[in-house]
């Protein structure tokens, strides 16, 4: 184990993983953590779907071009689940809310909070780990594969194992672009382009923009995944 601020500043984002299994006794404390984060309103508007087995892990990793998913020992699909919420209130004669916005939004913050703490408490145990937003490419699919109920909405996953790489800290933006201090300021044009030139090396071509406008800009890679992200959220009763 290592020291808290160690971990944090120790995390990567690993995608090469040794093909070996973390002992299932050390998986389930990875799992502890999560469990142990923060929850909004104590309603545990999450959960994830633990998958171990090796020809379902390569099956996802296909779905989602995702080869680490298959090469770490687990994968985790983090849900925001309004499923299990539905039916606690179904229990005891209460309907669940009819706007569900503000509790979908709420389940993606709590999954959230769980998978970090999971990815630190790995850390701190010598293991890697990766966030996977590409669950989003083949939500439909993965809804059937873990036959997930409505309500149950696949938001992002996290693979865990072993590391076969050291992956180098990446960039992040200056704590005054990230903080403002008693109200919201303006960006200035100096410090915009101070932005980009923090975060330069973060692409081959040294230039952010092309980062930011293949995921972020007008047609982009975002702009494409909201609308088939809209759809299930509606087949699958969240909105």
């Amino acid at each position: 184990m290592v020291d808290f601020f160690e971990a944090i500043y120790r995390r990567r984002s690993v995608r090469r993983f040794k093909r070996e299994k973390i002992p299932e006794e050390a998986v389930r404390r990875i799992m502890e953590a999560g469990r142990a984060a923060p929850t909004d309103a104590t309603l545990h508007l999450w959960s994830a779907v633990w998958v171990r087995d090796e020809a379902k892990k390569a099956e996802i990793a296909k779905l989602i071009s995702q080869p680490h998913v298959e090469e770490g020992s687990d994968f985790f699909v983090f849900l925001a689940d309004l499923y299990r919420l539905e039916e606690l209130l179904r229990y005891r004669g209460r309907q669940l809310a009819s706007n569900r916005l503000a509790l979908f939004v709420f389940a993606a913050v709590d999954a959230a909070l769980a998978a970090e703490n999971m990815a630190l408490a790995a850390t701190a145990m010598g293991y890697g780990s990766c966030f996977i937003g590409a669950v989003q490419n083949a939500v439909e699919e993965l809804v059937e594969l873990l036959r997930l109920p409505r309500l149950a909405y696949p938001l992002f996953g996290l693979v865990v194992g072993v590391p076969d790489e050291e992956p180098p800290p990446r960039p992040r933006l200056p704590l005054e672009m990230l903080f403002h201090r008693e109200e919201y300021r303006p960006y200035s044009e100096e410090s915009l382009a101070a932005a980009y030139e923090v975060m330069a090396r973060v692409t081959r071509s040294g230039d952010w923009l092309r980062l930011l406008e293949r995921y972020a800009g007008a047609g982009g890679y975002f702009d494409r995944r909201s609308e088939l992200m809209t759809a299930v959220l509606r087949k699958m009763g969240v909105m």
